[in-house]
């Protein structure tokens, strides 16, 4: 599944979208894949309440940019994501990228990367930056968004994971992630 992943997003055209011109800062996150006895996984994080820009959320591993990144946003990206999970940049099998987006509030630019972990994978979540770690099927979280959208007071997409709310930007890239991917999840 994770080839197949990998053959559609390497053929699909990413674009800059949600109102992109308007950014003031830059950062990229990481969609962790990963497949348990055949069905496509993902893992989400809540940040710390403490956290200065998106404190509470659930969202995907990743953060800004830094100067010793370089202009390789994919290197931000498994950066940030070591720094909060422990996952070792050598460990991600880099499926390829979707939509640059624009966080609506905060006016971030955020580059969003796929890639595939191991499974299982023991994580050492960064507590200052961490409150927990969230896996969910694929398939079982894009059903949560009809009965998210009821039971929470955010703008749609919305979707569940543990009974915790995901909405803007990281509902906004799962979004793509299933029009995307859509067919081969199906299968």
């Amino acid at each position: 599944m994770m080839d197949l992943i990998a053959k559609i997003l390497t053929d699909y055209e990413d674009r800059i979208i949600d109102g992109a011109s308007s950014w003031k800062s830059v950062a990229a996150v990481l969609v962790p894949l990963y497949l348990d006895g055949g069905e496509l996984g993902v893992i989400l994080i809540r940040r710390t309440a403490s956290e200065r820009i998106h404190g509470g959320q659930m969202g995907f591993p990743g953060g800004m940019v830094q100067e010793n990144d370089g202009p390789d946003l994919l290197r931000t990206a498994l950066r940030e994501t070591e720094e909060e999970l422990g996952i070792l940049p050598s460990d991600v099998g880099v499926l390829g990228k979707l939509s640059v987006r624009n966080t609506v509030v905060s006016r971030i630019l955020v580059a969003p990367f796929v890639g595939s972990i191991p499974w299982p994978y023991l994580f050492t979540p960064d507590p200052s930056e961490v409150q927990s770690v969230h896996r969910s099927s694929v398939r079982d979280l894009l059903r949560t968004q009809v009965e998210a959208e009821m039971h929470f007071d955010f703008p749609p997409p919305v979707y569940q994971v543990d009974d915790q709310p995901v909405w803007g930007l990281t509902a906004r890239i799962l979004n793509e992630f299933s029009e995307v991917i859509g067919a081969a999840m199906k299968s």
